[in-house]
């Protein structure tokens, strides 16, 4: 099964984060109630950007596709548009997802500490 995480990057205008958060956190709650919705955030970045990241993640590419149609997504947009550039928006079909597993096998595999400049 393909899960589909949409990562949407914004990067408020001046005197526009209040709002920018404002709008993302009005909408989770409907987003996380629509049907395909695994789960839905809100990061807020540290550091000269300042950006407010809203990561969505969907079990469907339909479902995601019926909720890009939405008002909430339209909500979304709306939050885009008092971005102080272009925001970054991508959406990743991750077919795959372990956890410490990965990294225990992977510390065990290799006795050697792994040089950390290669």
């Amino acid at each position: 099964m393909t899960m589909i995480v949409g990562t949407l990057r914004i990067r408020p205008a001046p005197g526009r984060r209040a709002a920018v958060l404002e709008v993302l956190r009005s909408v989770r709650g409907p987003v996380q109630a629509q049907q395909g919705c695994v789960d839905c955030q809100i990061l807020e970045e540290e550091g000269p950007d300042h950006a407010l990241v809203f990561i969505e993640r969907w079990d469907s590419d339909e479902l995601l596709a019926k909720h890009l149609r939405s008002e909430s997504y339209r909500h979304i947009l709306g939050a885009i548009e008092l971005s102080g550039g272009k925001p970054d928006v991508r959406f990743d079909h991750v077919t795959t997802t372990e956890g410490l597993e990965l990294v225990e096998r992977s510390r065990e595999a290799g006795a050697q500490p792994a040089d950390d400049s290669e």
